[in-house]
């Protein structure tokens, strides 16, 4: 039996943005390292285990804050985790999609 491989969806941007992870009732410094539409890759101390559902707080490089209201996690390793956007506002939806725009034409934001 063939395995099924899975395509993303969205382009990938690298980055290195500070941010806060929000799990239950604590708060975690961390970095976002890739972002798409859909998803982001993070770094922290201590990230939570796949299939929690997760708030993200990012810092743009041009000062912007993105809040992603929900987010689950995908795949968790020690300092590592992807998650799946499931939630946010249509402006925090609209400020990420303009400055993925701009990373992947070279517009400025």
């Amino acid at each position: 039996m063939r395995s099924v491989s899975t395509r993303r969806m969205y382009r990938r941007i690298s980055t290195e943005c500070r941010g806060f992870l929000f799990v239950h009732d604590s708060v975690q410094n961390v970095v976002v390292h890739d972002l798409s539409l859909n998803g982001l890759r993070i770094e922290g101390d201590s990230p939570p285990p796949r299939d929690r559902v997760v708030a993200v707080r990012v810092w743009l490089p041009d000062g912007t804050v993105l809040d992603i209201d929900r987010a689950v996690v995908r795949w968790s390793s020690e300092t590592q985790c992807g998650l799946q956007i499931i939630a946010l506002s249509n402006e925090a939806d609209f400020r990420l999609a303009r400055h993925i725009e701009c990373r992947l034409t070279g517009l400025s934001e």
